[in-house]
């Protein structure tokens, strides 16, 4: 099934997600929700120890296992990987040869990895990056790196989005305030027009 962002929110917060991972930071990367995507893919900044990859394990089971959606996780110890994103959206191409990442199944990929992924420890690999050139990107038309957004803000911001008519209502204490500003305003580019 391809990932939906209603079922999506539901399998985080029926994981309890946020606590499940509460010992490393946590974002949502490339393309879910922005592009058409067979997967969802999520960061984890921190150390790849064996705690974290059963709790991934765990998480991808769970996911699939009740929602049908694949998660493909990448673990980086820090996010110096985040610097690059603009350089590669500019030119199509990034040099990411000092980093380093992990994931918890060996993927070999020689256009974008130095050599064979070594295993770690009992869930993960460990990937020496080359880079990722023109050539890697999607072969219909170019396809951008989306910067990473925090898994509880990508949560809050999707809780806004769906929820606005709860925000500056008529109830609400500040309502005159703003509503007589906007008038201000309006009057005032109404009066620069004539």
């Amino acid at each position: 099934m391809l990932p939906n962002i209603d079922k999506f929110i539901l399998c985080l917060e029926e994981y309890n997600f946020l606590q499940a991972f509460d010992k490393w930071e946590t974002y949502l990367w490339s393309n879910f929700p922005y592009n058409f995507t067979w997967d969802v893919d999520i960061m984890f900044i921190g150390e790849p120890s064996e705690e974290l990859g059963e709790k991934i394990i765990n998480f991808k089971n769970y996911v699939y296992d009740n929602y049908g959606m694949v998660i493909d996780e990448q673990v980086f110890e820090d996010t110096k990987v985040f610097s690059h994103i603009e350089e590669y959206n500019r030119t199509g191409d990034m040099d990411l040869s000092n980093i380093v990442k992990y994931k918890t199944e060996k993927i070999n990929s020689p256009r974008i990895y130095k050599s064979e992924p070594k295993q770690i420890n009992k869930y993960f690999w460990k990937f020496d990056l080359i880079g990722v050139n023109e050539k890697y990107k999607f072969r219909a038309g170019k396809a951008n790196l989306h910067y990473p957004i925090l898994m509880e803000d990508f949560i809050k911001l999707v809780f806004n989005i769906k929820n606005q008519d709860i925000y500056n209502t008529k109830e609400d204490s500040s309502y005159e305030k703003y509503d007589k500003l906007y008038r201000d305003f309006r009057k005032h580019v109404n009066r620069q027009r004539t």
